[in-house]
Formats: C-alpha cells, structure tokens, sequence
C-alpha cells in the first residue's frame, strides 16, 4: 500500500459563474501547484468546501485535477459524508477517475463509539483498494478519538495508512506517530505547527498555504526535515505571518480565491451557499496583506 509524505496543498474549489466547477481554473491551479514543486494534491478538502457541493459538481472537479495532473503527483480525494453510502459512491469514482488516494472524515450527527467509526472505515476500505487517511478534525467533524484509537483504526483496517491531525496539540500528534508506528503517515493538517510537529514524527503538511506560497512551505520542509534548526525556525516564523489570509474570517474560503484572483490566477472569489461571500471589506483587506507581502 503506497505511503504518501510530503507538502500537499488542500486546494480551492473554482466555480464559474453558473455555479458550475471551473474546470480552466482548476486545471490552472493544478498545473501552477505541481510546477511549484508541492509533493501531492488534495481536491475536495475543507479547504475545497467540500460538505457544500454536490456529488455531480465533486466528481466534476476530480476529474478536472486528476487528468490535469495525469500522474505527475498523487491526487488524495476528500471523502466528507456522514454517511457510509455516500462515502462510497465518491470513494469508488474517485478510484476510477484515477485518484491515488482519499482522506476520509467521518461527520458526526449521532453518537458514534469507537466501535461504529471502525466499522465505517473497514466497510469503507472493503469497497476501495485505494489508500486512506484518516482525517482528525474534531473542532468542524464532532467527532473526537484519541491517539489510540485511530492507531487501531490502522491496525485493523490495512488500507488506513496515515492520518491528517488538523489539531493544535503537537504532543497528540507525537502518541499518534508513536501508538501507529513505522510505516503510517501521521501529517499536520496545517503549516503554522509544521516544525513542531515533524519534530515529533510528522512526515509532512496537508494545508491550504501552499496555494499561495508553496515555495516557502517547501522550504519550511526541507529545513525540518534535513535537521535545520536555526533556518525551520525563521521559516517557521515567516510562515506565521501569513495567519491573516488563512484564519481572518470564520470561513476564509472567498477571502483566500480573491488573494489567488489578485495573485493573477483565474479564480473568482464565489463560494457556496452558506458560505459568507466576500465583503468590500474582506476584499480590501487582502489586497493590502497582499501588496504588504509584495505579492501584488
């Protein structure tokens, strides 16, 4: 089962002005992330608004990106259901649209034990031969295991090789690393805690930064990963300053397409319903973060 490391970028979701997928824009921005030397692709994350778009307009856009990608990097699907059938329905076409793999979040509506989350992923895996991440984003998921059960999520289910922690507690990502063991792939679900992180065990980032500076995300990379204390710290530390695009709004989504339309990328800012569209305001503020950056 392949194992997956690396910066991969969570990427936006461009739709035209029909409310269709914009397949230009995300070939575009398929191409544009893959020659910034990212390691691998995500469609259809939170970064993608994936609980807000429909089937059709998903598979749409796994496709756009697979074939614009045609193999030059892993392509990791986004599986965001609530519900098994569903998950597979996008699960089965994203294996045969040609996707290397899926991250799979389970949203919680009832109560769900540790016992039920297995069996949801075990079912899930007997339906794919595709890889999986778990996806530990408890804060918008509902759902919460510890370190320990999702290692024996893993050892249970063959085809779960690693998880995404979109958590802040770097000593919970390092119990992950260390219940799951070699071979599984515990990543960060964000660039503001990369350092920390992969000093205890992570193997890379799956975040939304890359879309707008992939190059010093790598280069954060690089330096943690050839044990380059004093320049990941100053990396580190550029890196925190991009905290306005990413987290300024409860949903940032249009605030980062606008930074990408600014940017020069053929991106509008829409985003679906009920998603907040971009105000005057929000609009006005990343071009002045932007100009500050002298990305404008």
């Amino acid at each position: 089962m392949r194992r997956f490391e690396g910066i991969f970028a969570v990427m936006l979701t461009a739709y035209d002005e029909a409310g269709e997928i914009d397949a230009r824009a995300m070939r575009h921005m398929t191409d544009y992330l893959i020659r910034s030397g990212v390691h691998g692709l995500v469609v259809l994350g939170s970064n993608g608004e994936c609980p807000y778009i429909d089937h059709r307009r998903r598979k749409n856009a796994v496709d756009s990106v697979v074939e614009a990608c045609a193999g030059r990097v892993p392509v990791i699907v986004g599986i965001n259901e609530r519900g098994l059938d569903s998950a597979l329905d996008m699960a089965t076409y994203a294996e045969d649209a040609g996707a290397d793999g899926l991250l799979v979040a389970l949203h919680r509506f009832y109560p769900l034990d540790e016992e039920a989350v297995l069996g949801f992923y075990r079912r899930l895996a007997e339906g794919t031969s595709l890889p999986i991440l778990y996806y530990n984003f408890p804060t918008h998921t509902g759902l919460a295991l510890s370190p320990q059960a999702i290692a024996r999520i893993a050892a249970e289910v063959p085809s779960v090789v690693g998880a995404k922690e979109t958590i802040f507690d770097v000593e919970e990502v390092r119990q992950l690393v260390e219940a799951a063991g070699e071979g599984f792939s515990v990543f960060t679900g964000m660039s503001f805690n990369l350092k920390a992180t992969m000093e205890a065990g992570a193997c890379g980032a799956i975040c939304p930064l890359p879309n707008f500076v992939p190059r010093l995300v790598l280069d954060l990379y690089e330096a943690c990963r050839g044990g380059d204390g004093e320049r990941a710290e100053a990396l580190q530390n550029e890196v925190y300053t991009y905290a306005p695009l990413l987290a300024s709004s409860p949903t940032p989504h249009a605030m980062q397409k606008e930074a990408l339309r600014l940017m020069g990328h053929p991106v509008s800012a829409a985003v679906k319903n009920p998603l907040p569209p971009l105000t005057p305001e929000q609009a006005e503020a990343v071009r002045e973060f932007l100009a500050s950056k002298g990305m404008v």
